[in-house]
Formats: C-alpha cells, structure tokens, sequence
C-alpha cells in the first residue's frame, strides 16, 4: 500500500514542482516596463544636439537640427535651430502627456492635443510623442509577448486615448542594457511606423544611444536621426522648463 501511495505521489509532486520552476521562470512584465523605464533616464539632466534627415524614396529631402534638454524624467525641451525658416520653433514637454508648441511666426503658445502628439517635426516622422518610453509604465496595459535570451518583446496598449495617440506599442528590449532597440508604433489598429534605437556610444558621462532610424510603414520615407554632443548633469534649473521660457527662448 505505501509504495502504491508513493508511486501515485511522486508523479504529482514532479508537476508541481514543475509548475513553480516555470512560474520562478517567468518574468514580471510590469518590473521589465520600470526598469526599461529607469533605463531611458539615468541622469538628473542631459543636453544634446539631434540632426534628423528626411529620406524620400531614397533621396535626403530635408535636414532639420535641434537643440534638446531634458531634466528628470519629466521635463523636456526642444528647439529648432536650423534649417533657417524653423529656427526658433520650439516644443515643452512637461510630464508624459502635457505637450506645448511655440510657433515664432506668431509668437503663440498652444497646448497640443494628445491626438496631434504622433503629428512629426516638419513633415519628418520623429514626434516629440517618440523621444522616449518615459511614462509607459502609468495608463498603459502591458503585455509579455515572447522572451529570447537577447530581448524581451512587450505590448503596451494605452488605457485611453488621454494617455498617447497611437493604438498599441510593440517594444524590443535588449535584456543586457535593459533599452527598447526597436519600436511599432500602431494607430486605430495598423502599423504606422517602426522605430530602430542603436550605435550605443559612452563620452563625457553620456551612455546612450547616438542613433535613431524611423521607417514610414505607409509610405516611402524613412527619417534617420543623429544624436551628438552630450552634456549631463550641468545642472539645468526648472526655469527653462516652463511656457514663458518657451516664448521667449531662454
């Protein structure tokens, strides 16, 4: 009798323990979110130069430079310096839903809509919106799709649409750096663009990424991005983070 109850046993505890190993195994898709998050931001500020070109149908089209700052996880600025006809156009970012734009042909200050945020920088596909995953981890539903022993792939699908203007996210993240390499933004269920984040580079404090390629999954435009001339931690105040210095340009 004993060794028919230990042979019924066994099997049992084999799946059991079988079943916990798995359950140990199995990520926390809401702690790779945070930590995919913290990894977007490991400064208490930064400065640097974005150059972005428009290709079209394999031409370069336009070029467009900017100057950004980004305090915290919470405060950003860009502004346009070149080409000559958008310099001094500028975009606040406070939070990761309240967006500003100052437009110095009328010297104006408008709140931008959570709809307009995917709208790109001059007719290029990089929105203000794309420059970082800052946020996804409040008001998105996330989703563990599938894990390799490089990255983790995560769906994050907003609660609202208060919170981004795209439908559905599909995030890369390289397991060594923690860092979403690649990006599909979806809009009302279709796949609008993709994002690919690389060329990892380390100077004066900086360890980030230097290079940004986004394909138009539409049309035949893709906007390539360069990222130069890191600062962090100068010690950037609140002032410049605010719509007066917005419009003034300070």
């Amino acid at each position: 009798m004993f060794r028919y109850v230990l042979r019924s046993l066994i099997p049992g505890l084999l799946i059991v323990g079988a079943a916990v190993a798995v359950a140990q195994q199995t990520p926390d898709v809401g702690q790779i979110v945070r930590q995919m998050e913290a990894s977007e931001f490991p400064y208490d500020d930064i400065s640097y130069k974005m150059t972005l070109k428009l290709i079209e149908g394999g031409t370069t089209t336009r070029t467009i430079e900017m100057q950004v700052y980004a305090k915290g996880d919470d405060k950003l600025l860009v502004r346009v310096t070149a080409p000559g006809e958008l310099a001094g156009m500028g975009i606040l970012q406070l939070g990761p839903r309240a967006m500003y734009i100052y437009n110095p042909e009328d010297r104006a200050v408008r709140l931008v809509a959570a709809s307009a945020q995917a709208q790109g920088l001059a007719g290029t596909d990089y929105a203000a919106a794309d420059a970082s995953l800052v946020g996804i981890s409040d008001g998105w539903t996330s989703t563990l799709l599938e894990t390799t022993a490089e990255t983790y792939k995560i769906q994050l699908i907003p609660t609202s649409g208060d919170v981004s203007p795209y439908s559905k996210m599909i995030v890369w993240c390289d397991r060594a750096r923690m860092y979403g390499t690649k990006i599909e933004y979806y809009m009302d269920g279709e796949l609008a663009k993709t994002m690919e984040r690389g060329e990892f580079v380390q100077a004066d404090g900086y360890d980030g990424l230097s290079r940004v390629k986004i394909t138009n999954n539409r049309v035949d435009r893709i906007t390539e991005v360069r990222i130069s001339d890191f600062q962090v931690n100068t010690g950037l105040g609140d002032r410049m983070f605010t719509k007066r210095s917005l419009m003034l340009g300070e």
